[in-house]
């Protein structure tokens, strides 16, 4: 017959164990990670008593924790893409705010140059105009390092941040690997089976921690084992066993950090650009796509700055009525070598036609029998030896390069930090045209020179003067125009009858390439001299040229003026960064549902921990009454046999 009393203390030990397991919950209700748990009772044998069968008590199958492992692993996405919305969101917002500041803008800058500019236009003799363009110039010059230099800052704080994240990924990786080792050692012990549910708790918690930091994919072993994979594939956490993750420098700019996996035999594999989800990512994809860029554009415009302003000037005379010299000084493109080349080969890079360059970095590799240049942001293959055009650039290979050697060419990268103002005097402005035109005091007929634009300095100063003169009896083919003579000679065929409105002309060689406008209606005998401009004074033409720059579509196959490249940049950072806001608000909600799920399942509810507390209390006293009762029925027993 079952005994009362063994059945009393077994329930009297099952509650008691209901009682503590409550307990925990309720001391734990505000602990991170914690998963509430429960005590599992099973009903032990019962024994066969004259033919039936009568119960024997109770036992604790186990404590078990309230846990998905789906929802787990929701909770965890969830909190990988809010970690990699949030980090972008952040940068995205300071390069926005640097970007659109009012005070210390760009835009405002490039304002101020153009009207200064146009100042020396209104009155191109003044020297205090000529001089307050220099120092507007100067002030350009120092907005382009300031920005350049704060996003070089930004640079910095992301590798600064990213080495931070490095250091916790490793220490994650390290604690998950001894809580591994912890748990499958308790597992070992359990005689049957049990979960060290405390352990798994923290273990889950941490996984949490590492997934804000970085995607992860976490697969279960037998043994209680959770191996840990990042990027493509990369284990971070075997067992027992942590693998680590290093900051290094990139292979052709140590500023540009990245993330290497790190072995337990030594070798080491580059995974930043491997690496999904979490605060890493967001990092990344904020330098690598959005800071990049924002700097290749900054670039571009100071590039573009040098290169048309340059051009331009270099076609006008100062005051001197010397012809125009550098008005910024002039740089080439950024070639870098790859510090793991073995080969002898060298590379330099030229901008030969500023309006065809693009805001982007190439790759050249050699493949073994020819260069493959790569343009990083269209991901274009240009294939070639020697001397290859690409984009406005002339990229020049020479030496022996071996298989895998490369170069990283940079036109605009950190154009912005090299830009300086070259003109020192205001007398070195060159406002005036190095060709100027009159009428003979003797022409009787209506004839104008609208304009006449020089080109090129190619043969220029001329040396002498050079007359057009009306011919109107048709000097060529019955056709009448001007002869020109003094120069190269040539004839130009103008009919006054019909092209009286205006015609255009190319001059031949020998004039810097000019073209003149000719209109009205001349007499037979009429004639126009072009000749050296040599004193440069009152003349504001080439002044004029230089501030029609500001909008002229110079840039970006001669579809962008300068002006608008940096206004671009400006609208593609904002749109940018209301996208990554978006993007971070919308993740926030779904972040926010996964965890409500995920706590659903496992937190701990005060209310219903207070209701299994007072019934363990309840079946404890009870429990402990049968006991009670058990002995004392065994002490009548014993007393009616005394």
């Amino acid at each position: 017959m079952p005994d009362p009393l063994q059945i009393g203390t077994s329930g009297l030990l099952a509650f008691q164990r209901g009682l503590s397991t409550t307990g925990h919950n309720i001391a734990n209700a505000s602990t991170e990670g914690y998963s509430r748990q429960s005590v599992s009772l099973t009903t032990d044998e019962p024994r066969l008593v004259d033919g039936r069968y009568l119960g024997t008590g109770v036992s604790v199958a186990g404590i078990e924790r309230s846990y998905s492992d789906y929802l787990a692993k929701d909770f965890r996405l969830g909190s990988s893409s809010l970690g990699q919305f949030e980090a972008a969101a952040n940068m995205a917002t300071r390069l926005d705010n640097l970007m659109a500041d009012q005070e210390r803008g760009l835009s405002a800058q490039l304002e101020r140059f153009f009207n200064a500019l146009q100042d020396v236009g209104n009155n191109p003799t003044s020297i205090p105009e000529r001089q307050v363009l220099i120092g507007e110039s100067n002030a350009l010059a120092e907005q382009f390092h300031y920005l350049d230099g704060a996003f070089e800052a930004l640079n910095s704080q992301v590798n600064d941040q990213l080495t931070l994240y490095v250091d916790e990924i490793n220490q994650h990786a390290q604690s998950i690997s001894e809580l591994n080792d912890a748990i499958s050692y308790a597992q070992a012990l359990s005689t049957d089976g049990a979960q060290p549910n405390d352990l798994l708790d923290e273990r889950d918690r941490v996984l949490l921690q590492l997934s804000k930091l970085v995607s992860v994919n976490v697969i279960e072993q037998d043994g209680g084992v959770a191996n840990v994979l990042i990027g493509n594939g990369q284990p971070l956490v075997i067992g027992g066993v942590a693998e680590k993750i290093t900051m290094g420098i990139g292979e052709f700019d140590p500023l540009i950090q990245r993330l290497t996996y790190e072995r337990a035999n030594g070798t080491s594999t580059d995974i930043t650009n491997y690496l999904t989800g979490g605060a890493v990512q967001g990092l990344i994809d904020f330098r690598d796509n959005m800071l990049n860029s924002s700097r290749q554009q900054l670039g571009l415009l100071a590039t573009g700055m040098s290169e048309v302003i340059n051009a331009q000037h270099g076609l006008g005379v100062d005051l001197q009525g010397k012809l125009g010299g550098e008005f910024f000084v002039p740089f080439d493109a950024e070639t870098i070598k790859n510090i793991d080349n073995t080969g002898s080969a060298s590379s330099t890079t030229k901008i030969v036609d500023i309006s065809l360059v693009q805001p982007t970095d190439y790759k050249a590799t050699f493949t073994g029998g020819a260069w493959e240049v790569k343009n990083i942001k269209s991901g274009e293959i240009t294939v070639g030896n020697g001397l290859m055009a690409i984009d406005g650039l002339e990229i020049e290979f020479s030496g022996d390069a071996e298989f895998g050697d490369s170069f990283l060419i940079r036109p605009n990268f950190r154009a912005a930090n090299y830009f300086e103002v070259a003109l020192q005097a205001p007398a070195d402005i060159a406002a005036a045209s190095p060709l100027k035109f009159s009428e003979s005091l003797s022409n009787t007929g209506t004839a104008e020179v609208d304009s006449l634009v020089v080109n090129s300095r190619s043969d220029l100063p001329l040396d002498n003067s050079f007359t057009l003169t009306f011919d109107a009896s048709g000097g060529v083919d019955g056709v009448p125009g001007y002869v020109v003579t003094g120069g190269p000679g040539g004839f130009l065929p103008f009919d006054p009858e019909t092209e009286f409105a205006g015609k255009t002309f190319q001059l031949d060689p020998g004039f810097g390439d000019a073209e003149i406008r000719l209109s009205g209606k001349p007499e037979n005998g009429d004639v126009m001299t072009i000749e050296r401009n040599t004193e440069g004074t009152g003349d504001n033409r080439n002044l004029l040229a230089l501030i029609d720059i500001q909008t002229k579509d110079t840039l970006l196959g001669s579809s962008t003026s300068l002006q608008d490249v940096f206004a671009l940049s400006i609208a593609d950072v904002g749109i940018r960064t209301r996208q990554s806001q978006l993007s971070l608000e919308t993740q926030e909600v779904l972040t926010g549902q996964a965890e409500n799920a995920y706590k659903a399942k496992s937190a701990v509810n005060l209310d219903e921990e207070a209701a299994n507390l007072l019934r363990y209390q309840q079946a404890y006293s009870a429990a402990a009454k049968v006991i009670t009762v058990a002995d004392e029925m065994f002490n009548i027993l014993l007393s009616t046999f005394r």
